[in-house]
């Protein structure tokens, strides 16, 4: 182990005088520093390899954080990227006096997500905008930012006036969870894909400034829309310059297409700072209507773009670009929950990422670890200069090299792929390479082969190990490597089928033991050893390399998928830190997931998860005689190799999912009464706005939401005036978003439905009043029922997109409109958001559907009058109707079965819209005839193991001829043996919020 850890002293006391004069640093703090390379931490060169996830979009329990960042941290990641969502911890601008609101035990618990990203060992990189896009509403700004007058994202005072104290407080919070103050923080980013001019350059001073005032000294970085425009660039003139300038980059939109250029352009407007590339498309968004109904919309993308062949291909290239701080975004997507998606997202924000909505680590996550590990133990990579690119170093014009190599120790790295990215062929070929002993052309038996879209690095003049053993060169690639015991180990692999020449330096000729390779074939001539192999299976060969123990694991890159090199933890602060702590690591193969390795005297402790029965094989230190996996000894048989096995089996189990069967309904729109009482409603008598970019239309008084407190769900306006019975018509102009639509009647009467596609946010329609509607010289009263799909992220109109009615007129007989109330979520009237009365859920989690008013979404409420009803028989006509059922989920301790909600779709002529509540949380919304999303995640926590289930739907028909679903169920992901503890997550239910809701009444079904 001492030997181990003099070899990285040794690296960095040999690192050159003129690479350490060059380090930038913020002046306030060395213990994050940077030059043109990379980024060091305590005075060491780390590859930032970072997975966004954001806080939010894992709704319910904050128990939950740490499965995600174990599984992020086993699968090859050192560090995390999240956004922090103002609108969510903001509902309104006084919000805890100012402070905001960060409640423990809830999804808004920062300081809980931050303390379990620490304790996986995961670097933390908070991104808090305060613009944050993120496909979120509003883009992360409160709804209420969108009432100030003048522009947003600007050095507009009314603006500063509305972030300031979000960024004090929030960066309050960065500043005590530092690495400076012993906690994960090493970057801090600020503002969002924002280009710099004359009003928003001091914007950004202005965050700058106000993070730096608040005591944070990491250093700060910007990312721009694209890598190479400069924006806020420190080696560029002007206001608002970052430390560190990075560019983001989603090369595969709906296609596989060719990889990007990031190198010069980088070099171009930041040349003091390594290539960081803050968001690099982890899969991508979908919109309402992308793919054809069925699923959750994401397992439409094709097999190449939701791979670990795109992950080969594309990240490869990043590295060889010389890309060192590479962030994934998204690498756990989650769920847009309630209303806190903008119009352009669905429920599932799954993104194609490589942890699922559901936290099923995929396939793609065993490309991300072998990466992860060959960047982890690969440091001669992070001060390597790009030499030159192209075809001209393989003896077939077809392949692309790059390479890259550190000019202070000569290890030199070549990244080999197609020249076109996009090629599906079979090529081999042969590389001309550089190395201490001269020139050669490699393979000197054999070929290369580049199996269509697969890239390889592969390195000349590696050194590893404690040993100092050198790699001369090596075709196939490396996985990692480590020291146990006095033996080192490293993994080399490739796809199965293909051959490998791997060649190591040696004074003496090596000894070697061919037992477990019978297949390899080796010779020694002039100090090299040269090993030659065909890669199947595994095998692993013990030499002796002048006097050093070494062994060299030969797999196929799928046996290689299921090994893991998990840290041991040390002691300190940063103990669980590979680099910063102990450097010491074991080997492990086969679980589905590794959670976590202890050693304590005899015993190596393991945790994790399993997908099945699953062979296991250890190799650890020599005085390891035990082993135990999720607190349960295994029994254990040394292999011939020195290596333990065991066999671990999935305890055995036959969950049957429930039926949901019996169900209770109500009519949910009492609304269109002309006698419903909406004393309780906002008066809606304002008569100008600040949303001078899309004035109202035509009308008087402005209807529009954020104006009166509701920044997200249904919305309920009912407009009254006294006919002279000439009036024939009313025109409506409903701006609602993305995929919207709304309701119209009179005097109870359905008028029609107006709703768009993904590319309109709102409609202007005529609704004429059908015979008999119409009450002259009496008050009459039009409802409208509005979808509220999100406000507008900055793309459009700058962020200021009001949700509402923006025109409404009468025709005939000169009538106007003598008054409107409005109604959305319950207690979110003007300046009330804050004073919802679910302060667990948000304000964001529910509407203004008189059933989520009165609360009937939410467990315990009495529906023991409501009439029995099932969604399967639905709506007779257009209106809504609310349905409860529950349901039991009996899930033994120690499984894992992550379970969804199927909707079987309609004819998609039918128009109608569903919400789903689970628990009380808004978990989905469907879209009948748009789609795509039919199956929605009910998250674990939420969905409850110990006790009954309550499972609610709104089912709302836009047709005359009302709607039903066609089917729904409950289906699993698969089942899984786990380490997690589960637990029930309690929060608030219908008798904790009785008192501060309406007295509910049993309204006919419709």
């Amino acid at each position: 182990m001492l030997r181990f850890l003099l070899l990285f002293l040794c690296y960095y006391l040999t690192v050159s005088a003129s690479t350490l004069s060059r380090r930038n640093s913020t002046g306030l703090t060395d213990a994050v520093t940077w030059d043109p390379h990379s980024l060091s931490i305590q005075g060491q060169r780390i590859f930032i390899l970072s997975a966004e996830v954001h806080p939010w979009r894992l709704p319910g329990n904050p128990d939950l954080w740490a499965d995600l960042f174990q599984k992020v941290k086993s699968n090859g990641f050192n560090a995390v990227s999240f956004y922090v969502n103002w609108a969510l911890h903001y509902p309104e601008p006084s919000t805890n006096d100012g402070q905001g609101d960060f409640q423990e035990g809830t999804y808004r618990d920062l300081q809980r997500f931050i303390d379990e990203g620490k304790k996986a060992g995961l670097w933390m990189i908070p991104r808090p905008g305060p613009y944050v896009n993120g496909e979120t509403t509003g883009g992360g700004f409160p709804g209420w930012v969108g009432n100030v007058a003048g522009d947003l994202r600007t050095n507009n005072p009314n603006f500063t006036q509305t972030w300031m104290p979000y960024m004090n407080a929030i960066s309050q919070i960065i500043a005590r969870n530092q690495i400076t103050e012993g906690g994960p923080i090493i970057l801090v980013q600020a503002e969002n894909e924002f280009e710099a001019g004359p009003t928003r350059s001091p914007y950004m001073q202005m965050i700058i400034d106000t993070l730096r005032a608040n005591d944070v000294v990491v250093p700060i970085f910007h990312n721009d829309l694209t890598t190479g425009l400069g924006n806020f660039s420190p080696d560029l003139p002007g206001t608002g310059r970052v430390n560190i300038y990075c560019g983001d980059s989603y090369p595969q939109i709906g296609r596989w297409s060719p990889t990007q250029e990031y190198f010069n352009p980088h070099n171009d407007v930041a040349p003091s700072n390594p290539l960081c590339l803050a968001e690099f498309g982890g899969g991508f968004l979908q919109q309402w209507g992308s793919t054809p109904r069925g699923g959750t919309g994401y397992e439409h993308y094709t097999d190449d773009l939701s791979s670990a062949t795109y992950e080969n291909v594309f990240y490869k290239e990043n590295y060889a670009q010389t890309a060192t701080i590479l962030n994934i975004y998204m690498l756990y997507g989650g769920t847009n929950w309630g209303q806190t998606a903008a119009q352009v997202a669905y429920t599932s924000y799954d993104y194609g990422g490589g942890i699922n909505e559901n936290r099923i680590a995929t396939p793609k996550m065993n490309e991300m670890r072998q990466q992860g590990l060959f960047l982890r133990v690969s440091r001669d990579l992070l001060g390597a200069t790009l030499i030159a690119r192209g075809t001209n170093y393989s003896t077939t014009s077809s392949i692309h090299t790059t390479e890259l190599r550190n000019l202070d120790t000569n290890t030199a790295f070549y990244f080999v792929r197609h020249n076109d990215s996009v090629s599906t062929a079979l090529t081999t070929t042969r590389l001309t390479v550089q190395t201490s002993k001269g020139q050669f052309t490699i393979p000197q038996t054999g070929q290369i082969t580049i199996d269509g879209r697969e890239h390889k690095i592969l390195v000349t003049d590696y050194v590893f190990g404690a040993s100092d053993a050198v790699l001369l060169y090596s075709t196939a690639e490396i996985m990692t490597w480590t020291m146990i015991d006095d033996t080192d180990y490293i993994i080399l692999y490739a796809p199965a089928g293909q051959t490998g020449e791997t060649v190591f330096l040696a004074d003496a000729e090596p000894t070697l033991d061919l037992s477990d390779a019978s297949d390899v074939t080796s010779s020694f001539a002039d100090g090299a050893l040269t090993l030659s192999y065909t890669l199947g299976g595994s095998h692993f060969i013990p030499m002796q390399i002048d006097g050093n123990s070494v062994v060299i694991a030969l797999m196929d890159k799928a046996t290689a998928n299921q090994w893991h090199a998990p840290v041991i933890s040390g002691e300190g602060s940063f103990g669980d830190y590979f680099s910063i702590g102990t450097n010491e690591s074991i080997l492990v193969g086969g679980p589905y997931v590794l959670r976590t390795a202890e050693l304590d005297g005899q015993t190596l402790s393991l945790t994790g998860d399993l997908n099945g029965t699953t062979s296991l094989e250890v190799i650890a230190p020599s005085g390891i005689s035990q082993v135990t996996w999720n607190g349960a000894t295994v029994d254990v048989t040394e292999s011939s190799r020195g290596s333990l096995t065991a066999t671990l089996e999935v305890p055995s189990s036959n969950i049957s999912l429930p039926t949901l069967g019996s169900w209770k309904v109500m009519g949910s729109l009492p609304e269109i009464d002309n006698d419903f009482d909406d004393s309780d409603f906002v008066v809606a008598d304002q008569t100008s706005t600040n949303y001078t970019n899309l004035p109202l239309l035509a009308g008087t008084q402005v209807l529009y939401s954020q104006q009166y407190g509701f920044y997200g769900g249904n919305l309920i306006f009912r407009g009254r005036f006294t006919a002279t019975g000439d009036e024939t018509a009313v025109n409506l102009t409903v701006q609602y978003g993305s995929a919207g639509g709304y309701s119209a009647f009179l005097n109870g009467v359905f008028l029609g439905s107006g709703q768009s596609d993904a590319s309109d946010t709102l409609s202007t329609d005529v609704w004429t009043f059908p015979d008999g509607s119409l009450r002259p010289g009496e008050e009459n009263v039009v409802v409208v029922v509005q979808d509220h799909m999100g406000i507008a992220e900055k793309g459009n109109n700058n962020g200021k997109e009001p949700r509402g009615i923006r025109g409404y007129a009468l025709i005939g007989g000169n009538t106007e409109f003598t008054s409107w109330t409005l109604q959305g979520n319950q207690a979110g009237d003007l300046g009330g958001a804050a004073n919802a009365p679910d302060t667990s859920r948000g304000y964001l989690n529910e509407g203004g559907l008189y059933a989520e008013r009165i609360g009937a979404h939410l467990p315990g409420f009495p529906d023991n009058e409501w009439d029995d009803g099932s969604p399967l028989d639905g709506i007779s006509t257009a209106g809504i109707n609310f349905y409860r059922t529950t349901f039991e989920l009996p899930i033994p301790d120690g499984l894992d079965v992550p379970v969804r909600l199927s909707i079987t779709p309609s004819d998609a002529s039918s128009n109608f819209r569903v919400q789903i509540y689970l628990n009380g949380w808004q978990v989905g919304k469907y879209i009948n005839n748009l789609g795509p999303q039919t199956v929605f995640v009910l998250p674990a926590g939420i969905l409850r193991r110990q006790s009954a289930n309550t499972l609610a739907l709104s089912l709302w028909s836009l047709d005359a001829q009302g709607a039903s679903i066609a089917g729904l169920e409950l289906v699993s992901d698969g089942t899984f043996s786990t380490a997690l503890q589960f637990n029930d997550y309690e929060n608030p239910d219908y008798r904790d919020q009785q008192g501060q809701r309406p007295t509910p009444v049993n309204v006919r079904a419709m």
